[in-house]
């Protein structure tokens, strides 16, 4: 199966190249900016209605903490049936099991967002031994670094609770988020692989909400368990 992941386009998904031969295509959350859900429900219906379009037959979306007409439910799944949304919830397709999760650690008054002390008990809900973790921010340790408020040095600010979950126990094939994003000095678009799981920040919008990257294509064999990046 041929997927391809990408995150946070932040309203410039029309720009987006889509490549060829995709079997499955991953959305992991920010389709749109806006946090009014008033302003956010024409956003993200733009985006869904282009998305539903797309001429890949498998769509997957998991929300992030721009989807706030989802999360106030101005936005509904069942308006869109074309797409599988993930609201921490399973899907199983052609031997794959996946899981998507929208909740990332509190940072100001976004949505899907939870105090870090709450996300173990959320991440310890996620079945063992997915194929394909979807989650909209990343583990801490992985593809997560932003600059300090205050001293602008770099850190990383992904959920520890969650790199242990993920390593310890799930150990997915491939696990892809977005949520934190390139910036001057710091890049985080990209692929790197740890006891047998490709992680993956497909956020395809800079800091400054500039389109700069694809998405990236992964190959993955149920069969074999086995999965390998691809250029597109």
């Amino acid at each position: 199966m041929r997927c391809w992941f990408i995150s946070d386009t932040h309203n410039h998904h029309e720009s987006l190249q889509i490549p060829a031969d995709i079997d499955i295509v991953v959305h992991c959350g920010d389709e749109s900016e806006s946090g009014n859900e008033w302003f956010n429900e024409p956003e993200a219906r733009e985006f869904f209605d282009w998305y539903s379009k797309l001429s890949i037959p498998i769509k997957i979306f998991v929300p992030g903490n721009h989807s706030t007409a989802i999360e106030k439910g101005r936005v509904l799944p069942t308006d869109y049936r074309q797409i599988h949304f993930l609201i921490h919830q399973p899907l199983a397709i052609a031997n794959l099991s996946f899981f998507g999760t929208p909740y990332t650690p509190m940072f100001f008054n976004w949505s899907y967002m939870r105090p870090r002390v709450e996300l173990d008990a959320v991440w310890q809900t996620i079945p063992d031994h997915v194929d394909v973790l979807i989650s909209h921010g990343p583990p801490k340790g992985f593809l997560d670094v932003t600059r300090d408020m205050h001293t602008r040095s770099p850190v990383h600010v992904g959920s520890k609770s969650l790199t242990r979950h993920v390593v310890q126990r799930i150990k997915p094939l491939v696990h892809a988020f977005g949520h934190i994003h390139d910036e001057k000095g710091i890049r985080n678009f990209g692929a790197v692989s740890d006891g047998g799981t490709i992680f993956i920040n497909c956020s395809c919008c800079n800091i400054a909400n500039e389109l700069v990257n694809p998405g990236i294509v992964v190959d993955i064999d149920p069969i074999r368990r086995t999965c390998s990046l691809q250029s597109n």
